[in-house]
């Protein structure tokens, strides 16, 4: 049995007998639950080789990302990181949190991945789950969700289709008993970049390249504005400033922002010259401001946003481009969209199938569950 929300032990158990006879050699997993920070920080080596080794691989499932996300955010959850292990090496971890919400008095509590915010997966985080044992460790690690307690509702929110943990928990939630919902979209997601703008333009259609153009035109023939790139100058704070007065601009809270970006990551990357900051200045203000990250050859746009008052001229859209070009010439291989794509609606790359995964415990958590976002954890997230 797998331990309690309140209880900060590892627990390990062996895969159960039921899911054996489905795929004997998933039996050959042991299951261990980190719920303390100690135990978090002892997962490092094991999880950076799993990211390696992992299809789901990426800078935002990397162990410092997501332990730098947990010391920002840990307040009213409890951690949840399911590790599955073969022989004693790790094959897959499933990064979760608990966290409560009320609705008209009642509580529901739910396990949802690091770096959520309520049903949204802003950073496209993923369960790693190495390659060659994908389907073994997929079934034990669905069979363990699907025992444990402590929770109300089990959301993985827009997870790669192709993850083999998207196929095995609808399989275990029927096994188990349980309601299982599965919702798909289609979202912004690897952009592939040639070796030259131009190369990038004649891969559009006639009419993107006539709207690519025609929206950086009309912007500086409206506003004399220019393009900037802070990566060699602005700090990380600025940067924050910068996106939270964009949201306030827009009514959407000078907070929300900041609270879904992990100061010390980016901090970090910064350090690291990873750290890309764009902007569009009008008239010496900022009109739309993007964040970015460099892993290797790829470029994470993190978020973006922009001045309502210059909707009309898509100001996240040319700044998005003159994001591009700059890549381009940076030697970026490939963009990897996250957020903040409200005004960059081109449909240029049709995107990766995502798919949300919600197995529910009882039909009364369930109703309540689907009536309340969820997207603020009350102070009893760990109790």
């Amino acid at each position: 049995m797998v331990a309690k929300p309140n209880q900060l032990t590892l627990v390990e158990r062996q895969s159960s007998v039921a899911e054996a006879r489905v795929l004997p050699e998933a039996a050959n997993h042991t299951i261990s639950v980190a719920t303390t920070l100690p135990e978090f920080a002892g997962l490092a080596h094991e999880w950076e080789l799993l990211n390696a080794a992992s299809a789901a691989t990426g800078v935002f499932n990397t162990w410092m990302w997501q332990f730098a996300w947990w010391n920002d955010h840990r307040a009213r959850r409890a951690l949840k990181i399911v590790v599955a292990r073969r022989r004693g090496v790790a094959t897959g971890i499933v990064p979760l949190c608990l966290e409560s919400a009320r609705k008209s008095g009642l509580r529901v509590r739910a396990l949802r991945l690091l770096g959520t915010s309520g049903q949204r997966n802003p950073y496209d985080i993923e369960p790693l789950i190495e390659r060659e044992s994908g389907v073994a460790t997929a079934r034990a690690l669905a069979a363990a969700l699907m025992e444990m307690e402590g929770h109300d509702v089990l959301q993985l929110a827009d997870v790669a289709e192709t993850n083999p943990l998207a196929a095995e928990l609808p399989a275990a939630a029927q096994a188990a008993g349980l309601r299982c919902e599965l919702e798909r979209s289609r979202r912004f997601v690897d952009l592939p970049l040639p070796r030259s703008w131009n190369a990038y333009l004649e891969g559009l259609t006639s009419q993107q390249r006539a709207r690519v153009r025609h929206r950086r035109h009309a912007l500086v023939q409206a506003h004399p504005s220019r393009f900037v790139d802070w990566h060699a100058g602005r700090s990380v704070e600025a940067m924050l400033e910068a996106l939270s007065a964009l949201r306030a601009r827009r009514g959407a809270g000078p907070a929300a922002v900041p609270a879904m970006l992990p100061r010390s990551a980016l901090a970090e990357a910064a350090r690291e010259n990873r750290l890309r900051i764009c902007s569009l200045e009008i008239g010496g203000r900022v009109a739309a401001a993007a964040c970015a990250m460099r892993l290797r050859d790829r470029l994470v746009v993190i978020e973006s946003d922009s001045d309502p008052q210059y909707a009309p001229w898509h100001p996240v859209s040319v700044l998005l481009h003159y994001t591009i070009e700059r890549a381009i010439g940076e030697g970026v291989t490939g963009l990897h969209f996250l957020r903040g794509q409200q005004d960059f609606d081109d449909e240029l790359f049709p995107g990766e199938s995502r798919i949300r995964i919600t197995a529910f415990r009882s039909p009364v958590t369930s109703a309540a569950f689907r009536a309340h976002d969820f997207a603020r954890p009350t102070d009893d997230a760990g109790r």
